[in-house]
């Protein structure tokens, strides 16, 4: 038997209940995380299932229960089983001051709401694959946050990780590899994509998401990794939103993804685009990160720095440079949870199973594991039309 075998407690789903057993235990909870997820507010909902936003509110308040006929309808509106609704399993609970968000001033609520749902419920799909398999364990090293600055944080996780002083090849695997949960959000929630990417240390196992907006260059995907981690561990206890603590997590980004004390001496002493490509390419920085390293350690002038950009955004506008999406660097793909899911199929334990745990339709498990591919499908007609 294949000592992977070991690992797994497999769990024989439970027969669907019944309308009055879902009334019975419905759980408020279960309602505003569906709600959020699917992008409605209270009045939307009320209306499509015919019943006052008050009501909606009342429901989710515990002030009152859902008639056992409106269930199906919420469920159909809100796209879940109608036994999602019920108690009896873990629920991921991220207040939005717990999450950290790349972009919170230029998001809506209503979109900050639905990237809340889907990081509960990563980490929900992550709690239900950890009793089937082993994970890593979480693995970040002690910071003082009251004290701790960018530049020795992101020595401290190099040294933690043991990466020297090399470019770190293959981000998301390392950070998964250390525990860490990322996912990357597909097309079907392009509309969180202006969220950019968000994180959360408030659950049991951190976790990042990344939005397709930001996968569309692999060197800016890194560095908003990169900038997730900053998060972690510089600002886990304090609530988000603060200028200072976006400033903060750059900083470390740009530290752990290139030490000053190794980009000092190989930046260029005047803007070359081609050689700030070269270490772009070796580093796994995007050019305009190293024009701002550039600016930051003075190697150039700021007048410099500005033609640079310049010169960049020219040759952009005239598609001269071209960016490199995430899915063609398999290292940069998260899959720690599609492996999970992989490893406990092969038990016995497969998505159908999976999906009756979590009382999620098919479709959302493929899609909070990342079984989809980010980018848009192209459909073509198979017969085209006589003429």
């Amino acid at each position: 038997m294949d000592d992977r075998g070991a690992l797994f407690s497999l769990v024989k789903p439970s027969d669907r209940p019944d309308l009055g057993t879902v009334a019975g235990s419905f759980d408020p909870a279960r309602l505003t995380q569906a709600r959020f997820a699917a992008g409605l507010s209270k009045a939307k909902l009320a209306k499509l299932v015919g019943v006052t936003p008050a009501a909606i509110g009342q429901y989710e308040s515990q002030s009152s229960t859902p008639r056992r006929d409106l269930l199906p309808l919420l469920a159909r509106e809100l796209h879940v089983p109608v036994e999602y609704f019920a108690t009896g399993r873990p629920i991921g609970r991220v207040d939005g001051s717990q999450a950290h968000f790349r972009s919170l001033r230029s998001t809506s609520a209503r979109d900050r709401a639905k990237a809340i749902a889907f990081i509960e419920q990563v980490w929900e799909l992550t709690f239900a694959l950890e009793k089937k398999v082993r994970f890593p364990e979480v693995d970040l090293p002690p910071i003082d946050r009251g004290h701790a600055d960018p530049i020795s944080a992101a020595h401290a996780l190099r040294a933690r990780w043991g990466l020297g002083v090399k470019p770190v090849k293959h981000l998301v695997a390392l950070a998964e590899s250390h525990g860490i949960v990322v996912s990357l959000l597909t097309m079907a929630n392009a509309d969180v994509a202006r969220v950019g990417a968000f994180s959360t240390s408030h659950l049991a196992r951190p976790v990042i998401v990344i939005t397709p907006e930001r996968a569309k260059s692999v060197f800016v995907y890194r560095f908003t990794v990169a900038h997730e981690l900053g998060h972690l561990l510089l600002h886990g206890e304090v609530a988000p939103g603060d200028k200072q603590q976006e400033r903060e997590a750059d900083q470390f980004a740009a530290e752990f993804l290139t030490p000053r004390s190794q980009i000092v001496n190989l930046l260029p002493r005047r803007v070359n685009l081609s050689r700030l490509d070269e270490l772009s390419r070796y580093w796994g920085v995007s050019v305009d990160s190293l024009l701002l390293r550039m600016k930051e350690t003075g190697t150039v002038s700021d007048a410099s720095v500005r033609r640079g950009y310049q010169k960049l955004n020219q040759l952009r506008s005239s598609g001269l440079e071209t960016q490199e999406p995430v899915n063609a660097y398999p290292g940069e793909m998260p899959s720690l949870l599609a492996q999970a899911a992989e490893l406990a199929d092969q038990a016995g334990y497969g998505q159908i199973d999976l999906a009756r745990e979590l009382r999620w339709h098919p479709a959302r498990l493929r899609e909070v594991l990342g079984a989809e591919d980010p980018r848009p499908r192209l459909r073509l007609v198979s017969d085209p039309p006589q003429i």
